[in-house]
């Protein structure tokens, strides 16, 4: 990650070096090194069995909270993976985006080491153990280190649909429609997406975008951090309206409210509202925005 000015120093995280084998003994609230994990992993069991799982992280994005430090992680193939830094915390600028090659290796089931080097020359070494969802991180920049015990949460495409809006088949195919024809356009980069889910003449609503696919078809392959995140849907008749977090589309992170109409299962014409994702607490009311 690209080094921010100065990196809090916070219990959370320590610079370390060590050269022994085996764990030492050390407060409860003293961040494990990679190096503890992995023996403590290898263990053999206490007779509490896990139950077996297997996990399908491909298409998936993740937050990983290490206090100070908080990342949202997609993972869209077994050897390749993207983020965007949420809080940096002074270690890395904030909406800072980047698509890094990964070393994945699945230690046992729901339990991964995880690893990758960022352009900046930084090394990123994790256990995700998403039984638990617990996260122990490794972060090497410009030579220090950085310890980070954290959370794994599922950013999931947390969707409402309001049938007793619509009461019909066609809403729900068209929701479906929308789904698809975004996360492959905008998750996947395939352009292709647009000859199967829009169709011309596109109108475009949008203050800053003309009518037509060719802008859509051009902006695209350019993104980057880019993830549509729906938090709720509805349909109604030939208009789906999508209530979304997106990253990479501007500076920071936005809320998005779309309205696209769908004509012979083709998406027709769109409309948005955006403004900044304003957190909670800088809200008058105290409520998330989303």
């Amino acid at each position: 990650m690209p080094q921010d000015s100065s990196a809090p120093n916070d219990e959370n995280q320590t610079p370390a070096g060590r050269a022994d084998d085996a764990p030492r003994e050390r407060p409860i609230d003293e961040p494990l090194l990679v190096e503890d994990v992995l023996l403590l992993l290898f263990q053999p069991s206490s007779g509490n069995e896990r139950n077996s799982m297997t996990m399908q992280m491909v298409g998936k994005t993740y937050r990983f909270d290490m206090g100070w430090l908080k990342v949202r992680f997609t993972f869209d193939s077994p050897s390749q993976g993207r983020f965007v830094v949420e809080e940096g915390g002074g270690l890395t600028p904030n909406g800072h985006a980047e698509t890094v090659a990964l070393d994945l290796k699945e230690i046992r089931d729901g339990v991964y080491l995880n690893s990758w080097t960022e352009g900046s020359g930084a090394t990123v070494t994790h256990v995700e153990d998403f039984t638990n969802a617990t996260l122990y991180s490794n972060v090497t920049v410009d030579g220090t280190l950085y310890n980070f015990v954290g959370t794994i949460t599922e950013v999931a495409d947390a969707v409402v649909v309001d049938h007793t809006v619509t009461g019909s088949s066609q809403a729900e195919d068209n929701i479906k429609i929308v789904l698809t024809a975004m996360r492959e356009l905008f998750g996947e980069k395939d352009l292709t997406a647009l000859d199967r889910y829009w169709a011309e003449p596109y109108v475009q609503h949008s203050p800053q975008m003309p009518d037509g696919l060719a802008t859509l078809r051009a902006a695209v392959p350019t993104l980057a951090g880019f993830s549509w995140e729906p938090q709720r849907i509805a349909a109604q008749g030939d208009l789906v309206f999508t209530h979304s977090i997106v990253h990479g589309w501007a500076p920071g992170p936005v809320v998005i409210v779309d309205i696209f109409r769908l004509e012979n299962g083709r998406i027709v014409e769109h409309w948005d509202v955006v403004q900044d994702l304003t957190p909670p607490e800088s809200t008058t009311s105290g409520h998330p925005i989303v």
